[in-house]
């Protein structure tokens, strides 16, 4: 089936320009004005921009163990309502992914459902205990692109170390969770004026920016890669600049929560669950210093660190509840919002930070932009629109957002997967 979008803006890392945009067997056929050639569907996008499918690198699917709340099909609708149509799941499940079986199945499961592609993240450890690598040949086999023990460091050193190496040897990227769990113990905040207000067990900032230091040196010792999940603090962002000008082969992400709330907003909610992430909210120079490492590239890409928890554990006190909240649906939106609007980036850094960058670090070759023979995967965004976030409006089956009721501008109006439309907004 041939798709035709007239009289669109296509937003590419590097350029925007007005075009037609014609889809078929899963490919961009043509990309240039006035496109002539008949489709079995015109899409009119005037007025439209047109960006290259995103990809998120850290979405929990809970998948398998917690299907209550999440799996795949609703974490397929969630991705596609946001856009993204690429996203890689991380192994802290239960039972873990850590093994050929468990990600094959995961890929199995995802191309049942049809909607995106799901990948599978393996963990770097077995049962994610840090006690004992996993065998990175056959999670490679099985489809994964990258490692983790996400939701736990690997406190010891040399097993990390290890770990680095027969990545490099098998051309994996390990995504380190950088938290130092002796300095965080049992705190559920960021540690400071609010936390000693309120007598609430803290995290200092430096439980992410000690294993970040740590992580840095020893790739840079090995001339080995490293990927820096959700980057959340200003020091961390120091140590990552130093070592990008020195040559270190570290790539960072880090998510919208951390460009848009601080730790005041923790208080002004009333410590509402729906606000306890991990890393912590942090301080108002925090928020500046992802903004500005965004913008410089210091920080490569922005992904959503989707966390769907049940109904029943975020209603618990703010202390005892789980970290984490849902992210697929809001993530275009609020970058747009917050960082396009404030003039902080423009929009060919929409497409960089959530979709080419994405697909550079990870070596795909196929997707990241609009242009001729790449994959027919493209979302169609109304900038001028405005949303609000609500419950009945999120796919997910999980509804632990702390954006609920938040007005947001950006509409994703259609995202297409492959040639094949795989959201398309409810006009009513």
């Amino acid at each position: 089936m041939k798709v035709l979008m007239k009289n669109g803006t296509v937003v590419n890392a590097d350029s925007v320009f007005d075009a037609d945009v014609l889809l078929g067997n899963g490919k961009i056929l043509q990309v240039g004005k006035h496109i002539a050639e008949s489709a079995d569907k015109v899409i009119d996008a005037k007025g439209k921009h047109l960006f290259p499918a995103f990809i998120d690198l850290h979405t929990h699917l809970r998948v398998p163990g917690r299907e209550d709340e999440e799996d795949f099909v609703s974490g397929s609708k969630a991705a596609a309502a946001g856009g993204f149509t690429k996203i890689f799941c991380m192994p802290n499940t239960d039972p873990a992914i850590d093994n050929e079986a468990a990600a094959k199945w995961v890929v199995e499961e995802g191309k049942k459902v049809g909607l995106i592609d799901i990948y599978p993240v393996g963990a770097v450890t077995k049962a994610r205990e840090a006690k004992e690598l996993t065998e990175f040949s056959e999670l490679r086999k099985a489809g994964c692109l990258c490692l983790s023990d996400d939701g736990t460091t690997i406190s010891d050193t040399l097993l990390f170390r290890r770990a680095l190496e027969y990545a490099r040897m098998e051309g994996l990227l390990i995504i380190s969770h950088c938290e130092d769990r002796s300095l965080c113990g049992e705190g559920a905040m960021r540690e400071g004026v609010i936390s000693s207000k309120y007598g609430v067990r803290a995290i200092p900032d430096i439980a992410e920016s000690v294993i970040v230091a740590r992580d840095i040196e020893i790739a840079k010792y090995l001339n080995s890669r490293i990927h820096l999940a959700h980057i959340s603090t200003a020091r961390s962002i120091e140590i990552i600049k130093r070592a990008k000008e020195e040559g270190v082969k570290v790539t960072a992400e880090t998510a919208p929560h951390y460009f848009v709330l601080t730790v005041d907003d923790v208080e002004k909610s009333g410590f509402d669950s729906n606000f306890k992430v991990n890393p912590p909210l942090g301080e108002a120079k925090d928020v500046a210093a992802v903004k500005r490492a965004l913008k410089t590239g210091v920080i490569d890409c922005i992904a959503t660190d989707h966390a769907p928890h049940s109904k029943a554990e975020k209603e618990a006190p703010f202390q005892d509840a789980p970290f984490g909240f849902i992210g697929l649906e809001t993530a275009f939106s609020l970058t747009y919002t917050y960082l396009v609007k404030e003039k902080v980036m423009d929009l060919k850094a929409i497409t960089e930070k959530l979709s080419a960058s994405a697909a550079k670090i990870l070596g795909m070759q196929g997707c990241g932009s609009i242009e001729k023979d790449k994959q027919a995967s493209i979302v169609i965004a109304d900038l001028n629109k405005k949303w609000t976030v609500t419950k009945e409006r999120l796919h997910s089956k999980s509804k632990n957002s702390p954006f609920l009721g938040c007005q947001l501008q950006g509409v994703i109006e259609c995202t297409i997967h492959k040639g094949k439309i795989v959201y398309k907004v409810n006009k009513g």
